[in-house]
């Protein structure tokens, strides 16, 4: 059975990432810990994984905005 989370450092982060973005704001390491991943995962790629989640969210929200707009 493949690790659904990821086997790569890459793919680890995106994972988090995305169980981050979907949490939402307070995502703790609890969260994470609760979705499957190690607290050796959350040290070595939590800082990337959230770098991640912010740059993504914050683009999403840009371009949510932007749609309200044109509207």
């Amino acid at each position: 059975m493949q690790n659904q989370l990821g086997t790569t450092p890459e793919a680890i982060t995106h994972s988090m990432a995305d169980a981050m973005r979907m949490t939402g704001d307070g995502c703790t390491e609890r969260d994470l810990l609760l979705r499957g991943f190690t607290r050796q995962e959350i040290l070595r790629h939590g800082d990337a994984a959230r770098e991640m989640a912010l740059a993504s969210s914050s683009s999403s929200i840009r371009a949510r905005v932007h749609a309200r707009r044109a509207a």
